[in-house]
């Protein structure tokens, strides 16, 4: 299967993840090498972080376990060494050094993430979903829903992205985590049409039949390494013992002083964390993939960089784009029976602003001002928005054939279930010398 690039979630319970790294089920393994290395730790960083970038994961691993034997306080280093071992599909040594990166103060969206989806591909299902509820707060909800259905957990996550594609600024990596989930939740129908909203036919029909060849609950690690777009190494043996995080020291005051005031330099380090790519193709390979989850280092789909930034921009107004309707092949309102399916074509800061678009979209198409109109009202991370949308379809399919006829017209829609407090419009729409009443 194609590597996909959905965004990172991992997380196993937080009291595993700071407490108890290198004293519990933490894989470990002799070190080739306990003669003492010198060197600059940041060279060593870097040339790890360029190894991540062109995916050769054993360069990447020879340096960044250099970069933690010179400096092993570091949880930047660490983090990039559990990076490292993922891109090898060396999981068991992955689960160790991010769980050590967390205790030594990483807890970033993708730290977390990662951590979560190889502690499932290790079998700790239920510390992965423990891991992302105690810091859902730091995770992004496409990645977070995404990551929960990969735990275990697929109707959680399949009502998180199904909330979080209301945001005005969703994006096909939000429709294309959704659509995983509805996979993982035995959903096909569901994600079929929802891949169908990013993809033509025949690759949709593909990426659901790659998703169906390892939806097999045993096949946790499979989808894992699908997702991050890596190969399993079988044979890994762990994290050499030379690199196992030590205690922090204990009892005499002088030691602890000493420790506090190694801690600046540690957080300057942190800095030369990797910044990944974004990839290019939506769901598919994590060197190449646009619709990654997270886009974390190893999600698939979508070679991410930055931990997603959080979706606060104002909603960018529906761009009034030009929609020339052909009659041909548009589905057509139903006059009675009409299902709760609707087509949300914008989100606007005011209902005036709402009603000024569609009387703009609406008078370029006799086709689209034969639709019901309906405005209802949505808050977005603290911001108040009104969602501007057409009704009157028999069917989801129908929206759904709909919204891509818009959408070919260089429109931008998405498909949905009508809110409860959604209120009925009747804009009259002046075209070609005759009135429609948007009801």
């Amino acid at each position: 299967m194609k590597r996909t690039a959905f965004g990172k979630a991992a997380i196993c319970s937080l009291v595993v993840a700071t407490t108890m790294v290198g004293c519990t089920g933490a894989a470990f393994r002799p070190s080739a090498s306990v003669v003492p290395q010198k060197g600059n730790p940041a060279k060593f960083a870097i040339a790890a972080e360029k190894a991540l970038a062109d995916r050769d994961g054993q360069k990447a691993i020879e340096a960044a376990e250099a970069a933690v034997r010179l400096e092993p306080q570091n949880a930047a280093y660490r983090q990039m060494l559990g990076r490292a071992y993922v891109l090898a599909g060396r999981f068991a040594s992955a689960e160790t050094a991010l769980a050590d990166a967390m205790a030594l103060g990483s807890s970033d969206a993708r730290t977390v993430v990662s951590l979560a989806l190889v502690q499932v591909a290790q079998g700790h299902a239920d510390a992965a979903r423990s891991l992302l509820v105690s810091r859902a707060d730091t995770v992004p909800a496409s990645d977070y829903g995404l990551a929960m259905a990969m735990a275990g957990d697929a109707p959680e996550g399949v009502r998180i992205l199904s909330e979080a594609i209301h945001d005005p600024s969703v994006n096909a990596r939000t429709r294309q985590n959704l659509a995983y989930a509805y996979a993982l939740a035995g959903r096909w129908k569901d994600a079929r049409m929802v891949v169908g909203m990013d993809l033509d036919p025949l690759a949709a029909n593909k990426r659901i039949s790659d998703w169906a060849q390892i939806a097999e609950p045993s096949l946790a690690p499979q989808r894992v390494a699908a997702l991050m777009g890596v190969t399993i190494n079988a044979a890994d043996a762990g994290l050499p013992v030379a690199l196992a995080l030590a205690p922090a020291p204990v009892g005499d005051p002088v030691q602890m002083a000493a420790a506090a005031s190694d801690a600046p330099v540690q957080t300057a380090m942190a800095d030369v964390v990797p910044v990944a790519t974004p990839e290019a193709d939506s769901v598919a390979n994590a060197a190449a993939a646009p619709v990654r989850v997270a886009a974390y280092d190893f999600v698939p789909d979508t070679r991410a960089a930055k931990v997603a930034a959080p979706m606060n921009r104002v909603a960018a107004p529906f761009t009034t784009p030009i929609i020339r309707m052909q009659k041909v092949a548009f589905i057509k309102p139903v006059a009675s029976g009409a299902s709760n399916w609707v087509v949300q074509l914008g989100a606007y800061d005011s209902a005036a602003v709402a009603k000024e678009k569609w009387m703009t979209m609406a008078g370029r198409s006799g086709t689209l001002a034969a639709f019901p109109v309906l405005t209802s009202q949505a808050t977005v991370k603290g911001k108040f928005y009104h969602r501007l949308a057409i009704s009157g379809f028999a069917s989801r399919d129908n929206a759904m054939a709909a919204c891509r006829t818009i959408r070919a017209r260089n429109g931008q829609c998405f498909v949905r279930e009508s809110s409860p407090d959604a209120t009925p419009q009747r804009w009259a729409v002046a075209l070609r010398g005759r009135q429609f009443a948007a009801r």
